[in-house]
């Protein structure tokens, strides 16, 4: 019986643990104090039990893997587990810490991971002596039900470590993709286009909150930009994009939106607060954030480009000029960071567009968009943008060749 051991009892922790569990791994789950790792517990169990009264799982077997999760609050229990992974909070200098005390702990051929979604996996091993078996594995939320996990090497991962990770990923029913340990990796990289153009495009006034989330819709992604903000929370939405934004040096691709920390400033962060874009207080959200559309000057190149654009897209449903310019906008910044992670070899192309759909929900990869749209239409849009708004569209090199 193979056990993991993990460090950190937050919803990604819980949910990793839940994963392991039912795919008959023990798991040593730690934290700081028993009182917080008991209430992890409860909530693990609870999920159990709900999945058995779905019938997704017999209850003996919930039982059986509820019993394979052992509370730890000593991080030295971790001495005889087979795998690490730590999921603290996403501070590198605590992250730091607590690699450094594993690498002291466990034997040299256990493997060290990071749950981390946007921080440096060379940054947080920096320190450790075995750098050959600390990597990332960057799992989604819900972690026991979304099935990608990113396998994230540096430049010292041994291959050995790296097949080895691959194969975990697979044994407990996951399908693994291969990035290099850049800031965002793949999704959380290629995703911040899909909220920094609506964000954008908003505090232009130029569209209204419904109005944008309904184009998407349309174009078949399952949520909305603002839906989706609110649901994650806007809060650690913005962390992520400033993390993303500093470790660019500030490239302008990356660059965030001040609306969005006005948002968080005001305490306005989505779902788990009752209101972010949109009021969860009455039965049918409504937006609470209201700009007074204003005339922008959008050229009629840009318009006719865009239209162009949206026609190639498989949209259910009419849209107006300014929705499919949003819907042109976004998709073509998510295919040109696409093209820019081939450029620096961060992921295959299969694994990428595997990547954003499974991780994202998207309706299709980047890649896959930009055979359906044309990659040249896609470099000369965002030409011409570039030349409107200056160089957060900036195309890729690969996207003119």
């Amino acid at each position: 019986m193979k056990a993991v051991g993990i460090a950190g009892t937050s919803t990604m922790g819980a949910g990793i643990a839940i994963t392991f569990a039912r795919s008959g791994w023990d798991v040593l789950l730690y934290d700081v104090s028993k009182e917080i790792v008991t209430r992890s517990l409860e909530v693990i169990s609870t999920e159990f039990q709900r999945e058995a009264e779905k019938g997704r799982i017999k209850p003996e077997d919930a039982q059986a893997s509820i019993a394979r999760i052992h509370p730890r609050t000593e991080l030295s229990d971790f001495s005889e587990v087979h795998l690490v992974i730590e999921a603290v909070t996403e501070n590198l200098s605590v992250k730091k810490d607590v690699f450094a005390e594993l690498d002291k702990i466990c034997a040299l051929n256990v493997p060290l991971t990071s749950n981390t979604s946007s921080l440096s996996i060379g940054a947080i091993a920096n320190g450790c002596s075995g750098r050959n078996r600390i990597a990332g594995l960057h799992f989604f939320n819900p972690a026991h039900k979304m099935k990608l996990v990113e396998v994230i090497r540096t430049d010292f991962l041994s291959e050995e470590v790296l097949l080895e990770l691959s194969q975990i990923v697979r044994q407990i029913g996951k399908t693994p993709i291969v990035a290099r340990d850049t800031p965002g990796f793949v999704v959380n990289r290629c995703a911040r286009h899909f909220y920094l153009e609506p964000l954008r495009f908003l505090s232009d006034r130029i569209g209204s909150i419904e109005e944008i989330d309904y184009a998407f819709e349309s174009a078949n992604f399952p949520m909305g930009p603002f839906r989706l903000l609110d649901l994650v929370g806007i809060d650690l939405n913005f962390l992520v994009s400033k993390s993303i934004y500093e470790q660019f040096f500030h490239e302008p691709r990356f660059r965030p939106v001040i609306l969005q920390q006005k948002m968080v400033e005001s305490g306005l962060l989505g779902r788990k607060t009752g209101a972010g874009f949109y009021n969860y207080s009455e039965k049918v959200p409504h937006a609470v954030v209201k700009l007074e559309r204003r005339d922008a000057f959008i050229s009629e190149t840009l318009r006719e480009m865009a239209h162009k654009i949206s026609e190639r897209l498989d949209v259910k449903n009419p849209l107006n000029g300014s929705q499919q310019l949003i819907l042109a906008r976004t998709i073509s910044t998510i295919v040109n960071e696409a093209y820019f992670m081939l450029e620096e070899g961060v992921a295959s192309e299969e694994d990428i567009d595997l990547a954003m759909k499974l991780g994202t929900n998207y309706p299709k990869g980047p890649l896959q968009f930009s055979e359906s749209i044309g990659k040249y239409l896609i470099a000369e849009f965002l030409q011409i943008m570039r030349r409107a708004y200056g160089d957060a569209y900036r195309p890729s090199p690969l996207l003119s060749y």
